[in-house]
């Protein structure tokens, strides 16, 4: 093995059910040997890190205007009666959302670029 221009060598375990999702992948790649299926996908494909931290940001504030919404329906169903700040707190809160989303949008697209 020494004369051997690749001599490293890796082995994996796996599952039944990994094994063949494994072979399937490996198939629909073309590729006829694990090992060439492996240094395809570790050599050729581009890695991504992905913040998640703008989607928590954003599940947040999604989650504070519905909540917000729900307790203006109910006081609106309660006394028939919606009043003025009420809407406009609520237009903020949207327009914040929809300016989170437009970001998110924006990075995405840049990332893809």
């Amino acid at each position: 093995m020494a004369n051997r221009f690749r001599n490293e060598r890796i082995e994996i375990k796996l599952t039944k059910e990994e094994k063949e999702v494994f072979e399937k992948k490996m198939r629909l790649a073309n590729c006829k040997t694990m090992s060439h299926f492996l240094r395809k996908c570790v050599l050729e494909k581009e890695i991504y890190v992905v913040d998640l931290e703008p989607f928590r940001n954003l599940q947040w504030l999604l989650s504070n205007a519905t909540n917000n919404i729900n307790q203006i329906a109910k006081a609106t169903n309660t006394t028939g009666v919606i009043y003025k700040n009420e809407i406009e707190a609520m237009n903020k809160q949207i327009e914040k959302l929809s300016r989170e989303i437009w970001q998110i949008h924006s990075l995405l697209l840049n990332k893809a670029k």
